[in-house]
C-alpha cells in the first residue's frame, strides 16, 4: 500500500530526501514528468485533455513530518535536541527514536517519577527535562557516532487497528501526497498541477515557492485536520470534527477566507454523488492558504481536509473511508471543469 510506504519512510521538516525519494519512484513508474526546485519540493504538470481549456488547478499537500534536531551533547554522553515543527512535548518521554541516516537508535529519557521531587511532579514537561540517550557512556562517545544537527525521526511503524482505522507518525501529511499521487492517475480537463511542498511544519515555506512557480487559478490545499470526537466540546469553540464522516470543508482557514464559490460547489457534489463530508465554519490553523494568498497571486483557495486524532504528537490515527472519500470527491470535483 502506497500510503503505508509513505508513511514509513524518513521526512523530517528539512531532511524530506527520503520520502521525495520515494515519490520520485512513484512518478516515473507513471511516466509523469516533474521538477524538484532549489527548496525540494516536487511539482508535476499534467496536461489537460482540452487544448482550448486556460484553467489551471494546483492540488498541494506536504512531505515533511515532525521531527527533532540534535543540538548539544551532555556530559554524560546523552544528547539535547530541539523540535522541527510544533508538536506536543508530553508526548515525548520514554520514546524511542531513530537518529541520522545510519538511524542509530535511542531513547528521550525523563528522570524516573520516582526519583522527582513534588515540584517536578507537578510542572509541565520542557524540552530542557528531557534528553536522549544513545547507550554512550561519555560524551566523547557520542561525538564519534553523532553529529550536531542530525535529525531523529519516531521509531513507528504504521499499523492497521481494524479494516478501516490505522495508527502511524506522519499521516499528517503523506495522507494528502498519497492522495495527490491517486489523482495524478487519471486525465482531466484542465491544467492539473500536483505540489509536494517541503518545510511545511516551519512556517509553510515550501509552498510559497511553488505556488509563486505555477500561480494558478484555483488552489486546493489537501491537508489534515484535528479529529476532537473524543472529548467534550465546548460549542464556543466551534463545531466537532469525527473520524468516519468523510473530509472536512471549511469555509475558513485560521485568518484567510476561502473561496465561497468552490466551497459551494464541492459540497454540492459531494451531497449529489452521495460522499459524506463534514461542513463547518473554520478551522483554527490556516495551513497552507495564507501563505499562498501572501505571494500575490490572483487566485481562488479551497481546502479539503481529511480527520485525524492526535495531531501534532508523535503517532497520530485516521480512518480510512475518509481518506478514500476525499479520492472520490476530489476526482468529481477536479473532472467538472
Amino acid at each position: 500500500m502506497l500510503l503505508e510506504k509513505l508513511c514509513n519512510s524518513i521526512g523530517p521538516t528539512g531532511y524530506e530526501g527520503d520520502t521525495r525519494n520515494l515519490i520520485k519512484d512513484e512518478l516515473k513508474i507513471m511516466n509523469l514528468e516533474f521538477s524538484i526546485d532549489n527548496m525540494g519540493n516536487i511539482l508535476v504538470h499534467k496536461k489537460g485533455k482540452n487544448d482550448k481549456s486556460n484553467l489551471k488547478v494546483m492540488l498541494s499537500a506536504h512531505m515533511d513530518e515532525c521531527g527533532l534536531i540534535i543540538t548539544s551533547y551532555n556530559s554524560d554522553g546523552t544528547l539535547k535536541f530541539s523540535t522541527l515543527g510544533s508538536m506536543n512535548i508530553n508526548s515525548l518521554p520514554c520514546k524511542t527514536v531513530l537518529i541520522g541516516k545510519h538511524k542509530i537508535r535511542g531513547v528521550i529519557g525523563l528522570k524516573p517519577i520516582h526519583l522527582q521531587n513534588k515540584k517536578e511532579r507537578t510542572h509541565s514537561i520542557s524540552l530542557n527535562d528531557l534528553c536522549i540517550d544513545i547507550g554512550s557512556y561519555s560524551k566523547s562517545e557520542t561525538k564519534s557516532i553523532i553529529d550536531l544537527g542530525d535529525f531523529a525521526e519516531f521509531n513507528i511503524e504504521f499499523e492497521k487497528f481494524s479494516d478501516t482505522i490505522i495508527k502511524s507518525k506522519a499521516l499528517n501529511d503523506r495522507l494528502g501526497c498519497s492522495i495527490l499521487i491517486e489523482m495524478l492517475k487519471e486525465d482531466y480537463n484542465c491544467d492539473l498541477y500536483a505540489a509536494f511542498n517541503v518545510q511545511e511544519n516551519i512556517g509553510q515555506r515550501g509552498v510559497f515557492a511553488s505556488n509563486y512557480s505555477v500561480k494558478p487559478d484555483i488552489f486546493v490545499s489537501i491537508d489534515t485536520v484535528n479529529a476532537n470526537d473524543l472529548v467534550d466540546i465546548d460549542i464556543n469553540e466551534g463545531a466537532p470534527v469525527f473520524l468516519g464522516r468523510g473530509p472536512v470543508i471549511p469555509f475558513k482557514a485560521g485568518i484567510s477566507m476561502l473561496d465561497r464559490s468552490n466551497v459551494k460547489c464541492i459540497r454540492s457534489i459531494a451531497e449529489q454523488s452521495d460522499i459524506v463530508y463534514q461542513r463547518i465554519a473554520g478551522t483554527r490553523k490556516e495551513g497552507q492558504s495564507t501563505s499562498v494568498q501572501l505571494t500575490g497571486s490572483n487566485m481562488k483557495i479551497l481546502s479539503v481536509l481529511i480527520p485525524c486524532r492526535y495531531m501534532n504528537s508523535i503517532v497520530s490515527m485516521c480512518d480510512l473511508n475518509d481518506y478514500e472519500n476525499t479520492i472520490k470527491l476530489l476526482k468529481k470535483y477536479i473532472k467538472s471543469f
